[in-house]
């Protein structure tokens, strides 16, 4: 566990209203800590350091504590903001936002997710030693065990009751350009985690290489679609480095983007004949 003076001041604020706040929202209902604690199924020292100690709270036990507490839409949203501050926002580089919380919702009611990723690989998919050398680089690295409960969150989008049908096109960029440059150790890991990905939610996650040799005048460098049931939900979430995440819901932008998707699935790899190809790089990364 990180040391609090790690911790830069800007996460300690955030913490510190998080804590605030959900003590604000328990006392509203008139409910003691240990009745809090007895309902999420933890210690009422749990919920005490959550209230007062500075601690980054997992994602799963805010969530049920703004359901339990009753948490108006309104101020809920606030609280996971600030919770995703004080842990170093989604990404290194990438500021916390709305958006961004509105992905993690929505991946769950998604029947279908397109990703496109051709420079990186996205949180969903990243190993805990491609995550943890990210946020090291980028400076964000203020809590490395709630950074990766995080992540470990975000891969049981696979484990619930009915997961979305999951496509994902990556470019063999995504496997060379990584955090801090190319390096055997960090290429090999990454790549048996996403083939161990591949492996364990099989029928649910589809993976595709996109050649080199591939006829596109160009691809997505981080493009994730999501649909849903029925007529006008569906949705296009964009990542950019050094600003805000943006989510487009407009017919017209998301009819375009799935085209420009559908142009690079057609021309990538299928599951079989990646996973061979990723069996192949991880031979060749032994020399990085």
């Amino acid at each position: 566990m990180r040391r609090k003076e790690e911790v830069p001041h800007d996460a300690i604020k955030a913490r510190l209203e998080v804590g605030k706040r959900l003590k604000k929202a328990r006392t509203r209902i008139n409910w003691s800590q240990n009745r809090a604690a007895a309902a999420l199924g933890c210690t009422q020292s749990k919920i005490n350091k959550m209230e007062n100690e500075q601690v980054a709270i997992s994602p799963g036990d805010l969530s049920q504590l703004l359901h339990l507490y009753s948490v108006p839409d309104i101020e809920a949203d606030r609280i996971q903001l600030l919770a995703a501050q004080a842990r170093g926002g989604p990404v290194a580089g990438v500021t916390a936002n709305r958006d961004y919380l509105k992905l993690l919702e929505a991946e769950r009611e998604a029947v279908e997710i397109l990703g496109c990723y051709t420079e990186r690989f996205p949180n969903l998919f990243q190993s805990e030693p491609y995550i943890a050398e990210q946020y090291k680089l980028g400076g964000a690295l203020h809590d490395i065990t709630s950074v990766l409960d995080s992540r470990r969150e975000r891969e049981e989008l696979f484990q619930i009751d009915r997961p979305p049908q999951y496509r994902a096109v990556f470019s063999p960029s995504s496997f060379y350009r990584l955090p801090g440059g190319r390096k055997a150790g960090l290429g090999r890991e990454q790549i048996e985690h996403v083939l161990r990905m591949m492996k364990d939610y099989r029928g649910y996650l589809y993976v595709h290489l996109l050649p080199w040799e591939a006829e596109v005048a160009y691809a997505p460098h981080d493009l994730t679609i999501l649909k849903f049931e029925g007529q006008g939900k569906d949705m296009v979430y964009h990542e950019y480095s050094g600003g805000l995440a943006r989510i487009y819901t407009g017919r017209q932008q998301v009819k375009a983007h799935i085209d420009e998707w559908d142009k690079v699935f057609l021309q990538a790899l299928g599951v079989e004949a990646t996973r061979e190809a990723l069996l192949k790089m991880h031979h060749e990364a032994r020399n990085w």
